[in-house]
């Protein structure tokens, strides 16, 4: 369990004050009207999740060829949860299946870059989707900073509107306020016995009207706030990683700080060989933690009263291809699947088009097509939930739909953004 003293031990922001070893970023902004903000939780699964083995066919030709083409990694149809009769989800994601089914999730099918821009590679492909540039994988910064830095409906008395446990992925890379939490000894100026001391000091020390004056009693300011908190993660919450940064994120949600973006990062998905057999295995056994994470996430929020101003996305490198290799595993592909989860959330319902698996239809003779571009259905939480209409700056060069009906695309508008 993180306690509130560990997680401000473990703190630090994205960028540092040049020789002076003090991390900052923190708004000195802190409000009681912060109870009604919405948050964007995006969770990528570093590695490149196989989407057919998470969505799987049930019925019809698609069935007939996924049996074919996946002989030995095959969920038996018999384990497979339902969704719409047509698809369900693996066998471990009990939890998922359930907030489907409480119309609180929807999947979408075959979401990836346009066509001829996407990469079999870790490296390039995690970049650009992080940037939010397809084709591009070198940009200045990513898209949930862009987002943070163009939005209208940031509160401006946000305490702390973006996090990540952890280093921040590079989609939050030019958001200088972002908060991550990193190990206990990494904390700036001081986690030891003279803590408290060495924070008057630097309060005494830098107490004129400055710029560094300013930025460090902010921080002093920002850190006092949050000492009076309890930032105490539930024992509900399993004890493995994934849960337990959800689980922080969660407590720093309920404590009304203006959290609108935070980002989980959870990797393991590369799996070229041994994945599992007939719905078990170490690929089923990731998807069992995943879906428990996300469960205990989002029963905590709904306790709270919180589910309605929360809406989690999921994102990988890629999809794998169609056709299991020698080694009982899968090799890098294209198209994924994506999950998009919360109270406010049109779910109950899997949306976009499955461009099917028999041999004529797949990509490269190998992948899953992409259907539907990535940008539209982010663009649909960033645009129709989270209330930013820059969606040319988020995502540059983007000119498709704002929606794929993950949100009425009209309430948000009615405050003048268009």
């Amino acid at each position: 369990m993180i306690t509130r003293r560990q997680f401000l031990q473990g703190s630090t922001a994205f960028f540092t004050l040049a020789g002076t070893g003090i991390t900052l970023g923190i708004n000195n902004k802190g409000s009681n009207d912060l109870s009604n903000e919405k948050c964007l939780i995006h969770m990528f699964f570093r590695g490149g999740m196989d989407a057919l083995n998470f969505l799987i066919p049930r019925t019809g030709v698609n069935r007939t060829e996924y049996e074919d083409k996946r002989q030995n990694i095959q969920v038996p149809i018999d384990m497979i949860l339902n969704l719409n009769h047509a698809f369900g989800l693996s066998p471990q994601c009990n939890e998922l299946h359930a907030l489907y089914n409480q119309g609180k999730m929807a999947m979408i099918h075959a979401v990836g870059m346009p066509i001829g821009e996407s990469s079999r590679s870790h490296f390039e492909s995690q970049a650009m989707f992080d940037y939010g540039t397809p084709g591009n994988s070198s940009n200045v910064d990513g898209w949930l900073a862009r987002h943070i830095n163009s939005t209208p409906a940031l509160n401006d008395n946000a305490v702390i509107p973006s996090m990540s446990p952890g280093n921040p992925p590079v989609s939050q890379q030019g958001d200088t306020n972002v908060l991550s939490v990193d190990s206990t000894s990494s904390f700036h100026p001081n986690s030891g016995r003279y803590a408290e001391e060495h924070l008057y000091t630097l309060g005494q020390i830098y107490s004129g009207s400055g710029l560094l004056d300013n930025a460090m009693q902010a921080t002093i300011d920002n850190i006092n706030i949050i000492t009076d908190l309890d930032l105490s993660i539930p024992e509900s919450y399993p004890s493995d990683s994934l849960s337990q940064d959800l689980g922080l994120i969660a407590q720093v949600i309920k404590a009304n700080l203006g959290l609108q973006v935070a980002t989980v990062d959870y990797g393991g998905w590369d799996t070229h060989e041994n994945s599992g057999n007939n719905g078990t295995g170490s690929y089923a056994d990731r998807l069992g933690t995943v879906s428990t994470a996300i469960g205990a996430f989002f029963d905590d929020l709904t306790a709270a009263g919180k589910d309605q101003q929360v809406v989690l996305t999921t994102q990988t490198d890629f999809g794998r291809r169609v056709r299991e290799n020698g080694n009982r595993g899968t090799d890098h592909g294209t198209a994924q699947a994506m999950m998009v989860v919360g109270g406010a959330v049109n779910g109950g319902q899997v949306l976009g088009t499955f461009p099917g698996i028999a041999d004529d239809d797949l990509y490269l003779n190998t992948d899953l097509m992409m259907t539907t571009d990535f940008r539209r259905p982010l663009s649909d939480v960033i645009r129709n939930f989270l209330g930013n209409p820059n969606i040319s700056t988020v995502f540059p060069g983007y000119t498709g739909s704002h929606s794929i009906g993950l949100f009425p695309t009209d309430e948000i508008f009615k405050n003048g953004f268009e």
